[in-house]
């Protein structure tokens, strides 16, 4: 499970507890994230244990340029730049792309359908772009599945691909990125745009309001927001809504079916 001096003892809680104690490069999260892995697995076998605690280390999430997430789309192979795409469209857990299959995708109506939420996400619908739809047909279909390769090998594809891809263009902030960052990113983003926490977190399929809180300081730390206050309009007719979006107002919500746009003062 951890390496190749462990399988022998997999079935040995209180060897699996010392070794990971001595494992010295490893830091609090990564001991914790082992934990939960090891009792799954013996949960699993039927078995159970007492497991050691450790603390996780909080820390705000990396999140990128949008270019930088577009020279990484840009640069990577054909499945991996798709991968990539659809993660910065739909903001989706790389578990639960990577589970999507063909079904799941409707091109009549642009959306992608998330059906195998990881835990503590529901299941939701997203409207992602046309050129993501061609992007995703263009691929092999070799099972229901759309991405054949196992997930772990589509991540070590990539960081390979992305050690390359920042070096050839001399910016180590690539080598940050990863898969989840892209929903980071993407949540971000999606505050900002709207001011709206409970979107983002429909948004994101959280069940929970207090695992999408954190976008709101990572969005006043990035864009350093200092005015949050805004002048409002509500369009009637197709006509007003486009005026307002030419005056560079954003549609954030509709109430008794009047469209409400907004643009910070």
């Amino acid at each position: 499970m951890v390496n190749r001096g462990v399988g022998p003892h997999l079935l040995d809680p209180e060897y699996i507890k010392g070794f990971i104690a001595k494992q010295e490069t490893w830091g609090e999260s990564r001991r914790a994230n082992v934990v939960d892995m090891y009792s799954a697995f013996l949960e699993m076998e039927g078995l159970t244990w007492r497991p050691p605690r450790y603390r996780r280390t909080q820390r705000l999430p990396f999140i990128p340029l949008e270019s930088e997430v577009d020279q990484l789309i840009a640069a990577c192979g054909k499945v991996t730049s798709t991968f990539l795409q659809g993660l910065k469209e739909t903001a989706a857990d790389p578990g639960e792309l990577w589970a999507v299959k063909w079904i799941d995708i409707n091109k009549e109506t642009g959306t992608i359908a998330i059906n195998y939420p990881v835990k503590g996400h529901n299941p939701r619908i997203q409207q992602v772009s046309t050129e993501l739809i061609a992007r995703l047909y263009l691929l092999p279909k070799k099972s229901e599945k759309v991405w054949n390769a196992s997930l772990q090998g589509m991540t070590s594809n990539f960081y390979h691909a992305r050690k390359r891809i920042a070096n050839r263009l001399g910016n180590p902030r690539l080598s940050k990125i990863v898969f989840t960052t892209l929903r980071h990113w993407k949540a971000t983003t999606l505050y900002h745009q709207t001011k709206d926490i409970l979107y983002v977190k429909k948004f994101l399929g959280h069940k929970t309001l207090q695992s999408t809180l954190i976008y709101i300081d990572l969005e006043k730390a990035l864009f350093n927001t200092k005015n949050d206050e805004f002048t409002v309009k509500v369009a009637d007719t197709l006509e007003e809504a486009c005026q307002f979006a030419e005056m560079g107002f954003e549609k954030f919500d509709e109430f008794e079916g009047k469209h409400l746009y907004r643009k910070r003062k």
